[in-house]
């Protein structure tokens, strides 16, 4: 599936959970929705480009510092236009 189908997928099961007639109807909607959540999360993903993916930033040999570019996270969330 495309990022297009899983965000269309996952609106759905946000909607289908909202309507939810039982807690486990509720809960087993919102699991498959996090699963698709993580796949989006997943595509999305880049390595930070100050960081490299470490996540920090090396002044000396004894220092470290976070970067404040992804946070210490090692990755950005790239947007994706929509056409």
């Amino acid at each position: 599936m495309n990022t297009k189908e899983l965000k269309v997928n996952y609106k759905k099961l946000l909607n289908k959970a909202a309507k939810a007639n039982g807690r486990k109807e509720t809960v087993s909607c919102l699991n498959r929705a996090a699963k698709i959540k993580s796949k989006l999360y997943s595509n999305t993903q880049v390595n930070c480009f100050r960081c490299n993916g470490a996540g920090f930033l090396r002044i000396s040999l004894d220092e470290t510092q976070t970067c404040l570019s992804c946070y210490g996270k090692g990755f950005l969330i790239k947007e994706i236009q929509q056409v």
